[in-house]
């Protein structure tokens, strides 16, 4: 699951990165919701350590909303930063999904 919370991370410095690369390129503050995006990653990432289960939900839930607001973007505008953050998204969504599903079988195995 080490592997999991490197994705988390690179998930969360890309939504920071590409949130302040936003705010200065095109000069739209809003875009600075990315980093609150990034830091809400890392809050839980750090919420693994005491609940890995509810830390992932919470990161997938993020994940799947912000595929929410950029992959219509992108099909729209074609945009390419709407587009990377799309692509992240999903990654980040199905690595996630997957390991709860082995976690999941490796429960009821070990039961």
């Amino acid at each position: 699951m080490r592997g999991l919370n490197l994705l988390i991370v690179i998930y969360a410095v890309l939504c920071i990165v590409l949130g302040i690369y936003g705010a200065i390129s095109a000069k739209e503050y809003f875009s600075l919701a990315g980093v609150l995006i990034g830091v809400l990653q890392f809050a839980c990432l750090g919420w693994t350590r005491s609940n890995p289960r509810a830390g992932r939900i919470g990161s997938l839930v993020i994940a799947i909303l912000v595929l929410g607001q950029f992959m219509p973007k992108f099909i729209k505008l074609g945009k390419w930063p709407a587009g990377v953050l799309s692509i992240a998204s999903i990654i980040l969504i199905i690595a996630l999904l997957a390991g709860d599903f082995m976690a999941m079988s490796a429960k009821k195995r070990s039961v």
